[in-house]
């Protein structure tokens, strides 16, 4: 596809971004910006134009370290680090993926497990609280942005309700029906009203008060505005640390896994 259609159509954004984020990604997972470096260095020199075979052989040198970081997460320093680990790993029948996920808990200088790094099996159990606690949480963020009420509590009655121009709903239950009173219900007659389940008797006077007040009417439309924004933000943030629990969770487990191994195979015996 050429590249000037391709920035310059109406997915032009999302295309930058898809690309932003896959350059990110790359140059963390190999912990170095020589991935873009490259491909910046490819835009004004060809790689054929460079005639020492010194040079030529460093740059090809460097490219296969970068892929091999980037492809298994291991940080290795020296393309002949990442040469002993690959036959470590292979020796060992250990999967070098597995060796990345374990992260900082492998020794890459003297290939082997640093015990103190390695969690007991019982610690796992933090993440997945961390996950249970964020992830419904995140949801529900991201499923109040929908609401066009306001989210408030009644001072004089420690009410806590959605409130718009038009009616107030209660907050709780968080699922199925929940009682109402509409901007209709503030009738001459306050004795014929039946204040609802769940309301206060003096919920609906003070609602009344409030839908009667023209001032108040574009000050609930701008709250509803800012209340979204701030659950915007709630909702990055518990998926923030959700990501956190999920990613905690996988290096833990490589790390009990990758030492049970290890320990496996220094229990197995020697053959003469």
């Amino acid at each position: 596809m050429d590249w000037l259609e391709f920035l310059t159509r109406e997915i032009a954004p999302y295309s930058v971004i898809g690309i932003l984020v896959a350059a990110g990604i790359m140059c963390w997972r190999a912990g170095s910006f020589h991935p873009i470096n490259s491909r910046l260095l490819r835009f004004f020199i060809n790689r054929d134009e460079v005639e020492d075979p010194v040079i030529k052989k460093s740059m090809a040198d460097q490219a296969a370290l970068v892929s091999f970081r980037m492809t298994y997460g291991v940080r290795s320093k020296t393309l002949h680090d990442a040469k002993k680990l690959a036959e470590f790993a292979d020796f060992k029948n250990i999967s070098l993926d597995l060796i990345g996920r374990a992260g900082e808990a492998f020794d890459l200088k003297n290939l082997e497990v640093i015990q103190k790094r390695i969690p007991h099996k019982y610690w796992l159990a933090l993440p997945i609280i961390m996950l249970s606690f964020f992830m419904p949480a995140g949801l529900l963020s991201l499923g109040m942005t929908t609401s066009s009420d306001l989210l408030v509590t009644l001072k004089a009655t420690k009410t806590d309700l959605w409130l718009s121009n038009h009616d107030a709903t209660l907050m709780r239950p968080f699922f199925g029906d929940r009682a109402k009173i509409t901007k209709s219900d503030c009738t001459p007659k306050p004795e014929a009203f039946v204040t609802p389940e769940g309301f206060n008797k003096e919920d609906r006077s003070i609602l009344c008060g409030i839908w009667n007040d023209p001032t108040l009417s574009p000050h609930i439309t701008r709250e509803v505005s800012k209340q979204r924004r701030i659950l915007f933000l709630a909702f990055g943030t518990c998926l923030w640390y959700a990501l956190m629990a999920i990613s905690l969770s996988r290096e833990w487990i490589a790390r009990l896994e990758l030492s049970k191994a290890l320990k496996v195979d220094r229990l197995l015996p020697s053959s003469n």
